[in-house]
């Protein structure tokens, strides 16, 4: 993508190999045997044996180029769009160009049908672009989606580059195209501006998923060195900035402000798609730190996102290869083909490879969580240590597998650790399995705020001759990452040993479900209004805590609702506690497609004078996410209150 800004540094290799873990849960994704199988892009170098269909050099004049973000424009065809490009003599002239294919057989290489061209056999710069440097040096795309007959490129603009890794913007857009692709404009409203002082926006880089009627965009800061943020609008808003929503955690806000992680990095150049085989969103990026490309998964569009997974290895080509955009056309099965780049010697694309088998890790947010991905006895990344440790590698310390982690020293505090996203005011429990030296007195394992903040639980332990399961519940808070420890104050050659860590999340998929995290009065994420309903904060109605929520009105229809993200095809059961004025006759409780959709199960209530729990089992059918509810018809000054709301998969 940056001509002047690739992986420097040197490939470090890393096998994918998991020790053996007991954590349950959905199935999971891991990526196993990726293989190259031809080049996209450029002219065949010297003794290169790969396929290359597409001869771009000779019938396109692009001689290098990066990226290829691939998406379905319909009718058969995909768009693939390319970052900065050179012709075939070298001369970096165009900062963007795109490629129309209808090829379906990826086995043998992806075809183009054509380039958009200015001239017979010039792929032409669809994006124009100042290239100023400290100004506008280039305009890259990040992102494409197509609606109906038009299409979508997020686009970020470049200010200037930086160090590897590292690149700076004025801001990021969207682009559309009416005619095929052939000529882009630039929407002059649809901007997230960037804070040329601090460099901080975190919507300036972004990945496009459709779904359910919606275009999710997961967003990072410029660089490489950013977490994961989202947002979504519906189809048919992507050119009204008014309409985008962005995720705070629990729910969707209207402030770009207001944006919570749902990954933590370090990303760069993401790619997101939904596998309909295995019924699990997908996740691609380039982690700068390991040095590698790595994928994630989940069950629902905004996670909880599995620990990463090691895609592409370092070493993998010795090319500096980076970003896995993803082929549509890997959606619906186990083999995963996405387009890398590669930039030394050879700065251009190529098509890939993988096979995608189910894992046991499940939702475990940690990544790496046995070690067995680290290469070096140092520790490397997603792991950080503070004083003094490392990975113990084949040693025959392990707990399971061939890895563990360790600290070690004769003073201070030594700690091995890792961050993690979290949704907010959320139960969760962290177990991992620690021995120790003879002599440890002041061992603690535990979840923190980051860079050494504020514990917000953990376990003390002594000395451990063997490994013993540690287990620490704590619940989030207000806060959308936390550290991951397991440390201790040495007194003199002291040492722990860490193995088979996991992060599981309470089953209850509610958010702020007993209200006790409703800041005002007024109903604000993730629960909402229909009508009029609010919160009861502190006086004396609530089935348990200081509050509850309620709706009061005297015509019409009443509610508290919340959006709740859900496997498809799968059941639930949902539960919550309702008293209602006497003059109540029409009351609703249960759970609905979003929007006031088609209703799934719900059951009646008329007079509730006490709290009673109520109860609906249904099946999310073929859905992501469903709206919960609890409402009146009134007539009359009616009122419900509603309390402890619980959503579990049966």
């Amino acid at each position: 993508m940056m001509k002047r800004n690739k992986m420097l540094t040197a490939m470090l290799a890393a096998a994918l190999a998991f020790g053996t873990m007991e954590l349950g849960g959905a199935a999971a994704l891991t990526p196993t045997g990726t293989t190259m199988i031809a080049r996209v892009t450029g002219a065949t170098p010297a003794g290169e044996t790969l396929p290359n269909p597409n001869q771009t050099a000779v019938n396109y004049n692009v001689g290098g180029t990066d990226l290829g973000i691939i998406w379905d424009k319909g009718g058969g065809q995909y768009f693939v769009a390319f970052g900065d490009t050179n012709d075939s003599a070298g001369n970096w002239s165009r900062s963007n160009v795109l490629a129309i294919s209808s090829d379906t057989n990826l086995a043998n290489g992806l075809s183009f049908d054509t380039m958009i061209q200015s001239s017979p056999g010039y792929a032409k710069e669809i994006l124009s672009s100042k290239k100023i440097n400290n100004d506008e040096m280039t305009v890259i795309p990040t992102a494409g989606v197509t609606v109906g007959s038009r299409s979508y490129i997020h686009y970020m603009s470049v200010n200037h580059w930086g160090s590897s890794g590292r690149w700076y913007t004025n801001y990021s857009g969207i682009a559309y195209s009416d005619d095929n692709g052939q000529n882009w404009t630039k929407s002059p409203t649809v901007k997230w501006n960037n804070n040329t002082s601090t460099w901080d926006s975190h919507f300036q880089m972004a990945a496009f998923l459709k779904d359910s009627g919606f275009v999710y965009m997961y967003a990072t800061p410029n660089g490489r060195f950013g977490d994961v943020y989202l947002a979504r609008v519906p189809e048919n808003g992507m050119l009204n900035i008014g309409d985008y929503r962005y995720w705070d955690g629990n729910g969707w806000q209207a402030s770009e402000s207001a944006a919570r992680p749902v990954s933590i990095g370090v990303t760069g150049e993401l790619s997101v798609a939904y596998n309909s085989y295995f019924h699990r969103y997908i996740m691609t990026y380039l982690n700068e730190d390991r040095q590698a490309i790595v994928m994630r998964d989940a069950a629902t569009p905004v996670g909880p996102w599995s620990g990463e997974k090691i895609l592409v290895p370092g070493n993998f080509t010795g090319l500096g290869q980076y970003n896995a955009f993803m082929h549509p056309l890997s959606n619906g099965g186990p083999d995963l083909y996405f387009i890398m780049s590669t930039w030394y010697p050879d700065y251009n694309t190529h098509l890939m490879k993988a096979t995608l088998t189910s894992d046991m890790l499940g939702d475990n947010p940690i990544s790496d969580p046995s070690f067995e991905t680290q290469t070096a006895t140092p520790v490397m990344a997603p792991w950080y240590v503070t004083g003094e440790g490392g990975i113990d590698r084949n040693l025959g310390y392990a707990r399971t597998g061939a890895n563990n982690g360790y600290v070690r020293n004769g003073s201070g505090w030594n700690a091995i650790k890792q961050r993690i996203v979290v949704q907010p005011n959320t139960n969760y429990t962290l177990k991992g399995w620690v021995k120790t030296s003879a002599n440890n007195t002041e061992g603690y394992f535990g979840a923190r705020l980051p860079n050494d903040g504020a514990v917000i639980g953990e376990t003390h332990f002594a000395s451990l001759s063997g490994y013993t399961e540690l287990a620490v519940p704590f619940n989030s808070g207000s806060n959308s990452v936390v550290e991951l420890y397991a440390g201790l104050w040495a007194n003199g050659g002291t040492w722990l040993q860490l193995d088979d860590v996991s992060v599981t999340r309470d089953d209850n998929l509610v958010g702020h479900a007993g209200f006790e995290s409703q800041p005002t009065a007024s109903l604000t994420s993730p629960w909402y209004a229909n009508g009029n309903a609010g919160v009861d904060r502190n006086l004396g109605f609530s089935h348990t805590g200081a509050n509850n929520g309620y709706a009061r009105y005297d015509s019409g229809w009443n509610a508290i609702k919340q959006e709740v993200f859900v496997e498809p095809n799968t059941d639930y059961t949902l539960t919550g506690w309702v008293r209602t004025s006497s003059n109540n006759n029409d009351g609703y409780f249960g759970a609905r497609l979003p929007n006031g959709g088609a209703v799934l199960n719900e059951t009646h209530f008329a007079g509730l004078p006490n709290y009673t729990q109520l109860t609906v089992a249904f099946n999310s059918g073929n859905h992501h996410s469903v709206e919960i509810y609890a409402g009146m018809w009134a007539t009359g000054d009616t009122w419900i209150q509603a309390d402890d709301f619980r959503l579990t998969k049966t």
